[in-house]
C-alpha cells in the first residue's frame, strides 16, 4: 500500500509501552482510534478493517475519524456485520469500574501482535449505517464485493463507506444514547 500511496500511515494498537502517536522499537506506528494523535482534517482518507469489533467505544472512534478527516473525506470500514438483523450484538461492554462484562460468550478474533487475540464487543447491524447517517455522516452505504482474480471468494464481504460532511461542528453522537456501560 505504501509503495501505491507514499502518504500512507498504518497502524496499530500496541501493548508494548509505545505510546500513542510514536513508532515502536519493530517501527510500528501505535494508535489508540479512541483518541487519535493527529490533528483535525489531516486525512482524505482513513480506513479501519476489522478494528471496531474490539473498541468497548466504538462512536467514540467514529468521531475520531471524522474530526482527523477533511471536509466530504470517505472513511472506508470493515467489521464482523449480521446481514440479517437491524440491530448491533453487544458481546461484551466495559463496566463504570473498568472491568469487561461478558454478556455472551468471550468471542477472540486473531491478532497478529498476541497470540490470545483480541476480544470481539460487537456484531454489527444494519443499525450502524442508521447511527452514522443520524450523527451526520453523508452518503453511508454498505458495498458488496467479490472476485476470483483477487481470491474474494465465499460469502458475503463487503465495505461500508462514509463522507464526512463539508462542515460539521458538534459532538457526532449528541442526542444517541450510549451503549450500557460507557461512561
Amino acid at each position: 500500500m505504501a509503495a501505491r500511496f507514499p502518504l500512507t500511515i498504518g497502524s496499530e494498537y500496541l501493548r508494548d509501552g509505545t505510546p500513542p502517536g510514536r513508532v515502536s522499537s519493530a517501527n510500528l506506528r501505535c494508535e489508540d482510534v479512541t483518541r487519535l494523535s493527529f490533528p483535525d482534517c489531516s486525512f482524505e482518507y482513513i480506513l479501519t478493517f476489522d478494528v471496531l469489533e474490539h473498541v468497548p467505544d466504538y462512536r467514540r472512534a467514529l468521531e475520531e475519524f471524522l474530526r482527523c478527516l477533511r471536509p466530504e473525506g470517505t472513511l472506508l470500514v470493515s467489521v464482523p456485520f449480521n446481514l440479517a438483523e437491524e440491530e448491533t450484538l453487544v458481546r461484551a461492554r466495559l463496566t463504570s469500574d473498568g472491568s469487561i462484562e461478558h454478556l455472551l460468550p468471550p468471542e477472540y478474533h486473531g491478532d497478529p501482535l498476541s497470540p490470545s487475540g483480541a476480544l470481539c464487543f460487537y456484531h454489527f447491524g444494519w443499525s450502524l449505517l442508521t447511527e452514522l447517517r443520524r450523527a451526520g455522516w453523508r452518503s453511508v452505504a454498505l458495498h458488496f464485493y467479490a472476485s476470483a482474480e483477487r481470491g474474494y471468494l465465499g460469502g458475503p464481504q463487503f465495505l461500508i463507506a462514509a463522507r464526512r460532511p463539508p462542515a460539521f461542528g458538534g459532538s457526532l453522537f449528541e442526542g444517541v444514547a450510549p451503549e450500557p456501560g460507557f461512561g
